[in-house]
């Protein structure tokens, strides 16, 4: 270990860096009484010296490896670092940093017992659309009323998403929205709006969220019609035979709703 901690640790090489980061993650840290090794104390060091790197790419790839640390001595005084990235000026940075704060404290719930509030504190202010998208899976796992709250004072700004952080909305809603009765008619009106969405991705998740959560014949046609225009617009057979088997299970399941549909549903075979 000492052989690598004075002449591998040094280098200024990415690739190298890259390769130690690997290392870390398989060596072993701990004496057999289960101790930690006292070498890991040069190793703390430099990690937070990579965490206080002026290259971002080096603080951002040594946030995304502190995600795959799981011992608590090492990751401890490494802490005030990590949580100041989320105030970087790169977006790649922020990123992983709110990566490295949801794996820390899902495992050492102890070392970040306000991760939940931290994170969304840090969503509200940011304004880059994937570190947002982190932040609220982020919330999501660990604190879903933060979420939601979130949620509810943003959902006018949801159609203007980016098209992943909006299947992780949807994701959300779906799960979220079967309990949360107060709020369900602000999700499923949300919901509704991104029927209409530019993504077929999203239209689909958002036609099949919207049935699982409410059996109003206005919202089964709505969900019909977004899977019919699915059909006829995808050029992939595989996506049209899945779409083609929702429209069917909505059809068995809500008999007479869609007849009113009959002439669009011709469309698909033309």
């Amino acid at each position: 270990l000492m052989h690598v901690i004075r002449f591998v640790m040094p280098s200024k090489n990415k690739i190298l860096k890259k390769l130690l980061h690997f290392y870390w993650e398989i060596c072993p840290k701990t004496n057999p009484d289960g101790k930690l090794r006292q070498e890991m104390i040069l190793v703390c060091n430099a990690i937070r010296n990579d965490l206080q790197h002026p290259n971002e790419y080096i603080r951002g790839a040594t946030l995304r490896f502190l995600c795959k640390i799981h011992e608590t001595e090492i990751l401890e005084p490494l802490l005030p670092s990590v949580r100041s990235c989320l105030e970087h000026r790169h977006s790649y940075v922020r990123k992983n940093a709110v990566f490295a704060i949801h794996s820390i404290s899902k495992h050492s719930p102890q070392l970040i017992p306000d991760a939940a509030e931290l994170v969304y504190n840090f969503l509200v202010v940011e304004a880059d659309m994937a570190c947002r998208r982190k932040a609220f899976v982020t919330l999501c796992s660990a604190q879903p009323d933060l979420a939601a709250q979130y949620l509810k004072e943003h959902l006018a700004q949801v159609v203007d998403f980016e098209e992943l952080f909006q299947l992780s909305v949807i994701d959300f809603i779906r799960k979220d929205g079967r309990n949360n009765t107060t709020d369900r008619n602000k999700f499923i009106r949300c919901i509704f709006e991104l029927l209409d969405s530019p993504a077929h991705s999203v239209k689909y998740e958002a036609a099949t969220t919207l049935v699982s959560l409410t059996s109003n014949p206005t919202a089964v046609k709505a969900a019909a019609s977004c899977f019919i225009n699915l059909i006829v617009s995808e050029s992939d057979n595989n996506v049209k035979i899945i779409v083609l088997d929702r429209l069917e299970e909505l059809h068995r399941n809500n008999n007479g709703v869609l007849n009113d549909l009959v002439m669009d549903v011709l469309r698909v075979l033309s």
